[in-house]
C-alpha cells in the first residue's frame, strides 16, 4: 500500500462523515459556520491542527504526477497553506467563510463537493476501484 493509498483511506471516509453530516443538519451547520465556529480563537486553533495534518500529508506524500496521487498531494498543500491563513488571519478567514457559507444552499453544495471526493478517495484508499 501506498502513502497516497493510506492518506486517502483516512481522508475519505473523514470527507464523507462530514458531508453527511452537512447534509443532514444544514440548518444546524449554516448556524454554526456563522456562529461559535466563525470566531477568531476557534479559526485560530482549527489552523493549527490544519496546518498540522498538511504537513503530515505533504510530509509522507509529496508527490507531483498526472495519476489520481496528486489529489492527495494537492489536499495536503491546501491544508499546509490554509492552516498558516488560519493562523495570520483569522479575522479575515471569519468574514470570508460568513460571504461563502451563506444560508442552507451553500452548506448543501460543499457538502456534495466534499461527499464526490470523499467518495473518490474511499475508493482508492480501500482499493474498490
Amino acid at each position: 500500500m501506498s502513502n497516497a493509498e493510506l492518506i486517502a483511506g483516512f481522508a475519505g471516509p473523514l470527507f464523507m462523515a462530514v458531508a453527511a453530516a452537512l447534509l443532514v443538519n444544514r440548518r444546524t451547520v449554516a448556524g454554526l459556520v456563522t456562529g461559535v465556529l466563525n470566531r477568531p480563537e476557534f479559526i485560530f486553533f482549527s489552523g493549527i491542527l490544519t496546518l498540522l495534518a498538511g504537513l503530515a500529508i505533504v510530509r509522507t506524500h509529496n508527490v507531483w504526477s498526472a495519476e489520481w496521487t496528486v489529489l492527495v498531494t494537492v489536499i495536503g498543500w491546501l491544508c499546509v497553506i490554509g492552516g498558516i491563513i488560519r493562523i495570520i488571519w483569522p479575522e479575515r478567514v471569519s468574514s470570508l467563510r460568513e460571504g461563502m457559507m451563506r444560508g442552507e444552499n451553500a452548506v448543501t453544495a460543499w457538502a456534495l463537493v466534499t461527499l464526490l471526493l470523499g467518495a473518490f478517495l474511499t475508493a482508492k484508499g480501500y482499493a474498490l476501484v
